[in-house]
């Protein structure tokens, strides 16, 4: 919750007497048909009714993007004040349980009559917030709502004779998540002859103790303090102390409080209660690990990648406006330096995603500004220091941008999702110029990757789900709702330029049962608001799982698929623990803990992979949805959101980073397969620009290991084709590996391997001992390159489609190879 201090005065000298319909110094005992509600409201977001049916008033407005303007009051009866004006009481006060969140620039109010010129008055100042909470907000924990003192001395008997009060909420046409509030209760007093202590705040607040301090209020010398439920109600004695501070031990975390202190005045009494309320924090000594956030001076209006930007492999902040890159160079030495570089206008501002990527090949990062009514790149000059800004006419309305080789020539594209229309490209003519193209584009992409009219693209993520060595897209869908535009895709790179949607569109979703009654086949075909997915080897069986994040119950909720191996998906949803995790557009995978299970980094939530499919998820202590990246270089993931860098304060695993530097494929190595071998196992990761929905994150490859102290082998499997093996590489340190430095391991099961006919026309068949099913094969031309590439499902293979020539073959499971010669007719 949210953590904030509200100072109360209660009264301890209590008066009563009877009105019309409610009784002073005694609760309104809703619901009460004297009260009536009054206003300009939408009914739908009007939720509890004290004058009908509820001991609650609750108002609830949390249509996002509404155009409904609400204003709601619960009004008392006319109370009759009069018979408590005299010389001892001539102040009232009014108090409640409740529970209010603001998120725009609602407001929530005491006000009273004024019977003299037919207005409601202010009654002290609005009443503050006290929860961060959405859905279901009126079910979480009270707090005590206490007014300032009304004084009634120079009201006329008009006014006392016709007084009331009301509690009134505005929305100020913004939407949030209203409040819910108990039974008042109206309190008359006389005024204390003991002054209340001052400045009462509580201080070194942890999950089990807070201190609270205090300046006197005249020339006490002791106090009485007591710390309780917020929930609870007002003491009527506490603990003697002479010191003006005190520490109060033994409470619960995550617990709202409420500290009182009073005054011992002698013969002149107590003092009123003076009270602040504060929240527990939470025990992190169970946590897997803990981030201590760290404020960073950006200048941008942007902050939104954690990326490399001048070459050395660290990490990089970045934040951008118009005209300024502001960056925050990490050190090599520790910390960062601040640097802003002044850029041509940005026609687009990254206002819905950036990306980066090398794509002229000289060293540098460019960046790629995704916008709503365009796209700019910032290219790089040779030095780093400054930047060309490239903008086409074209109308996109962009949401996740990527960076990768669509058609794998070596050269670096672009991708953008387009949220009206189909699909945009950006293909890489060899020279560093990117080109337009949409949709269906023949020699680019035959078949096109997104073609739904209307759009509804948004989050993509580019993995290479099915083992084959070539990159695949998967397209998650924002609208919701049984429709093509509302329906994620997978599209599965077949490895000759083709893209085929292998997603079933017979998805459903039981709204009821959330995480019960998903379709358990390969479907990934969802009708659900979805805006980004988080792909990942969760179970570390050597293929690439899924977590789809739903960012909306409307539609459906989120889901966990598990990878088959064999093209298919089994949904495992129900009993994992994702379902924990707050719905929201962030989804983004990375081992925080680096136990050498990938968790995911879910709109501030981070679901911890038990290494058993299961995920415990931690909701509280948290970093938001950032940019990922290891800004101290010490082998622990952080998060870097809104001016704030969120360390992680690490444990004792140890990890292994590997830079990937690509010299056939692409500079940056976006779209290799990085495999790690360790006496616990196998995991990978893919090489991607473009995690989540927004930000831009590392492009270095992180591992963690665990307790693992050694590392058996690391092989990469680059675009190309190529395949690098590194045994035995030192652990919890950075490895950059260029591409085709290594020398290659033959399959020595192969050995006997022969291809035949050679030279061949349309079918080429492999003969050997071995099984070659499921192994990947590769053609490459005299040149080097790959023209051809499949994961085998029978023992012959389809060459009718190359031109006459010389070619290479090579068969590849594991990392080892072996490659024989043949020639096409």
């Amino acid at each position: 919750m949210m953590k904030k201090t509200l100072l109360i005065t209660l009264l301890c000298t209590l008066f009563c007497f009877t009105a019309k319909a409610q009784v002073l110094n005694q609760s309104a005992n809703w619901p009460n048909a004297n009260w009536s509600i009054s206003g300009s409201y939408d009914v739908a977001f009007f939720y509890e009714n004290p004058t009908e049916n509820s001991s609650s008033f609750s108002f609830d407005d949390d249509d996002a993007g509404g155009t409904s303007d609400n204003n709601i009051a619960a009004e008392s009866p006319i109370i009759d004040i009069s018979s408590a004006f005299n010389s001892d009481e001539t102040e009232i006060i009014v108090t409640f349980q409740y529970v209010y969140n603001i998120f725009g620039t609602e407001e929530f109010r005491l006000q009273y009559w004024n019977a003299d010129n037919s207005t409601w008055t202010n009654w002290g100042n609005a009443i503050e917030d006290n929860t961060n909470q959405g859905s279901n907000f009126c079910n979480r924990p009270r707090t005590t709502f206490t007014s300032e003192l009304l004084d009634i001395t120079a009201f006329t008997n008009n006014q006392l004779q016709n007084f009331r009060y009301r509690i009134y909420y505005n929305d100020n046409t913004t939407y949030g998540w209203g409040f819910c509030m108990d039974s008042p209760t109206i309190i008359s007093s006389e005024p204390p002859a003991c002054p209340s202590v001052l400045n009462l705040t509580a201080s070194n607040v942890n999950a089990n103790s807070a201190q609270a301090n205090w300046n006197v209020g005249d020339s006490e010398t002791s106090w009485e303090v007591v710390v309780q439920l917020a929930s609870d109600a007002p003491p009527t004695s506490g603990t003697t102390t002479t010191n003006v501070s005190y520490t109060f031990s033994g409470l619960t975390q995550e617990t709202d409080y409420i500290i009182y202190v009073r005054a011992i005045c002698g013969s002149e009494g107590y003092s009123l209660w003076t009270t602040t309320s504060f929240t527990t924090g939470t025990d992190l000594s169970s946590y897997p690990v803990t981030f201590t956030a760290n404020t960073i001076n950006t200048t941008g209006s942007y902050d939104i990648a954690l990326v490399d930007l001048n070459g050395d492999f660290l990490d990089d902040v970045v934040s951008v406006s118009t005209n300024n890159i502001n960056v925050h160079y990490q050190l090599t030495t520790g910390g960062f330096n601040a640097v802003n570089i002044t850029t041509p206008n940005a026609n687009y501002l990254p206002t819905w995603s950036l990306a980066a990527g090398d794509f002229d090949r000289n060293g540098y990062n460019d960046l790629l500004y995704g916008s709503g009514n365009g796209v700019t790149f910032m290219k790089a000059n040779e030095t780093g220091t400054g930047y060309t800004e490239i903008s086409g006419p074209e109308d996109i309305f962009s949401q996740r941008s990527n960076f990768v080789d669509i058609n794998n020539d070596g050269h670096l594209d672009a991708f953008v999702c387009h949220d009206i229309q189909a699909n945009v490209y950006y293909i890489n003519d060899g020279s560093g110029n990117l080109n337009y193209y949409q949709g269906q584009s023949t020699g680019v992409v035959p078949n096109g990757l997104g073609l739904t009219p209307g759009g509804g693209n948004y989050g993509t993520v580019w993995i290479d789900f099915d083992n084959d060595r070539d990159m695949d897209l998967f397209i998650a869908k924002c609208r919701g709702g049984s429709t093509t535009i509302s329906t994620n895709e997978l599209w599965r790179n077949d490895g000759n330029g083709v893209f085929t949607n292998v997603a079933d569109s017979n998805g459903w979703y039981n709204t009821n049962y959330p995480g019960v009654g998903h379709n358990n086949s390969s479907n990934l075909g969802d009708n659900v608001q979805t805006w980004s997915s988080a792909w990942a080897d969760f179970d570390n069986d050597g293929d690439m799982d899924v977590y789809v994040g739903a960012s909306s119950s409307t539609n459906g909720y989120s889901k966990l698929m598990r990878n088959n191996g064999d093209g298919t998906f089994t949904d495992v949803t129900a009993g994992s623990g994702v379902l924990d995790a707050q719905m929201g557009i962030e989804n983004a995978p990375a081992d925080f803990d680096n136990d050498g299970y990938v968790d995911i980094l879910s709109n501030g939530d981070i679901l911890f992979n038990n290494g058993d499919f299961t995920f415990t998820n931690y909701d509280s202590n948290m970093p938001p949805s950032g940019a990922i990246g290891d800004a101290n270089n010490d082998g622990f993931l952080d998060v870097f959101r809104s001016g704030n860098i969120h360390i992680n304060n690490a444990n004792a695993n140890n990890w292994i980073k590997i830079n990937t530097v690509g010299t056939e494929s692409n500079i940056n190595g976006i779209g290799a397969r990085v495999e790690i071998l360790t006496p616990s196992g196998k995991q990978i990761r893919d090489v991607r620009s473009g995690e989540g929905f927004e930000f831009m994150s590392s492009l270095n490859t992180h591992f963690g290991i665990g307790t693992d102290t050694t590392i058996n082998s690391i092989t990469i499997y680059w675009p190309s084709g190529i395949v690098d093996y590194i045994a035995n590489p030192e652990i919890n340190t950075t490895h950059t590996i260029v591409e085709d430095s290594t020398l290659s391991i033959e399959d020595e099961t192969l050995s006997d391997v022969s291809i035949y006919p050679n030279p061949v026309k349309n079918k080429l068949t492999i003969k050997t001992s071995a099984d070659v099913i499921n192994k990947i094969a590769t053609v490459f031309d005299m040149n080097g390159k790959r023209v051809l590439n499949m994961k085998l499902k029978s023992n012959t293979i389809d060459v009718s489609n190359l031109t006459s020539g010389i070619y290479f073959l090579r068969l590849e499971s594991e990392g080892k190879t072996m490659k024989r010669k043949f020639i096409k007719n």
